[in-house]
């Protein structure tokens, strides 16, 4: 974890096994102690991660987790993390260690800054709860985020419609065509959407068309492999 100062402001930059550890020990002890001791496995993180996403789901907790999950998946596992510090933040007396210490000195917009091969971007993360339609979620990327497009920020939507709703990958088609006709560009558009606990798909749709997928339970796996990593 690093302090460094951009256009005049103080910012953290933190490395994803960083912060998973930051989220982990916020919320278990007992898996904390075993990170501490080398002591755990891949398998015994399974119930703490799934236990981690239905609890924090609506909660400030939840951006470090989808951040990681997420963001950590479109940027090829190979990106940091950074938060703005508000003014207040006074580097020779306060500390970040915790997750609490992060949410009480960050300040937003944006969200999450993700450091990316000597670039910055910043993302603003929101979630969608209407029906999965073209028509409701083009209305939701209208207001939310083209008429707020700043020039900077990329934004990663996290849906969350009712239980076993249908899906149509022509809706993300016809996005992405009436985007780039718009006059007002943004930056990164993407989705991410619990498709009924069998998979996690993520789809961006501007400035390029792309889909991918993982399992319902590869949280798991992307936690262990970060945690093993340097």
């Amino acid at each position: 974890m690093r302090i460094i100062r951009v256009d005049g402001k103080l910012r953290v930059r933190i490395s994803a096994k960083e912060l998973v550890l930051l989220i982990i020990s916020k919320f278990f002890s007992e898996l904390t102690k075993k990170i501490v001791e080398g002591s755990y496995n891949a398998s015994e993180i399974s119930t703490y991660v799934k236990e981690l996403a239905k609890d924090s789901v609506d909660s400030t907790d939840y951006e470090f987790f989808t951040s990681i999950l997420d963001l950590y998946e479109q940027f090829e596992k190979n990106c940091d993390f950074c938060f703005n510090l508000k003014n207040s933040f006074d580097l020779s007396k306060n500390k970040i260690v915790t997750l609490d210490d992060l949410s009480h000195y960050r300040e937003d917009p944006p969200d999450v800054i993700v450091y990316y091969q000597n670039n910055y971007y910043e993302f603003e993360l929101k979630r969608y709860r209407d029906s999965l339609t073209f028509e409701s979620l083009y209305d939701f990327v209208k207001k939310k985020i083209i008429s707020h497009y700043s020039g900077k920020s990329n934004y990663l939507v996290i849906l969350q419609p009712a239980p076993y709703s249908g899906i149509s990958f022509d809706i993300f088609k016809k996005l992405h065509e009436i985007i780039k006709k718009g006059k007002k560009q943004p930056g990164i558009i993407g989705f991410s959407l619990n498709n009924n606990n069998k998979e996690i798909i993520l789809i961006r749709v501007f400035p390029e068309l792309e889909i991918a997928k993982r399992k319902f339970n590869s949280e798991v796996d992307i936690f262990a492999e970060i945690l093993h990593s340097e």
